[in-house]
């Protein structure tokens, strides 16, 4: 029997709780308004998620998620005659093997979204402001809407967004 297994789990556990303390990570990323990431974002997008592809990086080190978003619309910048755009968030799932990152967003396949995006060096979209840069829009039960966040209809959320673009 490995004598060593227990301590692992020690050591495991105590890492995690670490990381589940309040007043760790969550409290070191700052709160940002929507005007705020709608002005430092390169790219915001209105859209749906069509496909979500997992792959190693960096020798097998983490994992990174492509997302592949359909754009029904760009409220700031957007690629010349562009309707996709590809977005790289850490984390993801491959072959039974998980990474998440509890800072930034997640996608789920045929997602609407309104994602607040920059470009990295590398080239690569990224979900600015972390998970603070990614809303979903669902329909409201009652009204039939389609709401962001859920309390502002699409087209408010929209012109509150384009409006901060041009301030």
């Amino acid at each position: 029997m490995n004598n060593h297994r227990p301590a692992l789990w020690r050591t495991s556990l105590a890492a995690l709780l670490v990381l589940l303390i309040p007043g760790t990570v969550h409290s070191q990323m700052k709160r940002e308004g929507v005007e705020a990431l709608a002005r430092s974002a390169d790219v915001i997008a209105v859209g749906k998620v069509k496909s979500l592809k997992s792959e190693w990086a960096e020798n097998k080190t983490r994992i990174v998620t492509y997302v592949t978003l359909a754009v029904g619309e760009y409220l700031k910048g957007g690629q010349a005659g562009g309707d996709v755009v590809t977005i790289a968030t850490p984390g993801g799932e491959i072959d039974g093997v998980g990474e998440l990152y509890t800072h930034m967003p997640t996608f789920r396949q045929n997602e609407d979204v309104v994602v607040f995006l920059e470009k990295s060096q590398e080239g690569q979209y990224r979900v600015s402001g972390g998970s603070q840069g990614k809303y979903h829009i669902e329909v409201e039960p009652v009204s039939g809407q389609a709401v962001v966040a859920g309390k502002h209809t699409v087209n408010e959320f929209t012109r509150a967004v384009k409006m901060a673009v041009v301030e």
